[in-house]
């Protein structure tokens, strides 16, 4: 089962370049990034960008100085939470200075020098959570497993 991670991000159009680059970072390690377009409201998301949000395993938050969509991002962030987010699978990526009050996962701070140490630096943290999650489905699916074989040593 693929590791759905959600990018949202309030950054300036110059700067877009580097969420992409960091989706294909992350693609690069098995994970399946998600960059959302800007089309609609920012009151609430649309339909087709809920189903997105709908059943993430992490939700990262890239927010700059020069970026003017934060709207966007609560309404995306509040949204993934209500749907079964869970917090502590939020990353926030931001730049110096930037407050914020929303993270319940990892803050992580935009090293401007050095863009690419930032960006290895959150998708190892994602690729962290996948590893967890992968390790309870295994934990899960051995006790399942262990169930069954002591209730087929019992019948006998």
């Amino acid at each position: 089962m693929a590791f759905r991670v959600y990018l949202s991000h309030s950054v300036a159009p110059h700067e877009l370049g580097a969420i992409y680059g960091m989706a294909q970072l992350a693609e690069g390690r098995g994970l399946q990034p998600i960059v959302p377009d800007r089309r609609w409201q920012r009151v609430a998301p649309p339909p087709r960008i809920a189903q997105l949000l709908e059943g993430l395993d992490a939700f990262v938050i890239v927010a700059t100085r020069l970026g003017e969509e934060m709207e966007w991002v609560k309404a995306e962030l509040s949204t993934a939470l209500r749907l079964g987010l869970k917090p502590e699978n939020v990353v926030s990526v931001v730049d110096e200075g930037i407050d914020v009050p929303w993270a319940s996962g990892s803050v992580i701070t935009i090293d401007r020098s050095d863009f690419q140490t930032t960006m290895e630096q959150v998708v190892g943290t994602l690729a962290r959570f996948q590893l967890d999650r992968n390790q309870r489905n295994l934990l899960g699916a051995l006790i399942v497993g262990g169930l069954v074989a002591l209730l087929l040593a019992s019948k006998e």
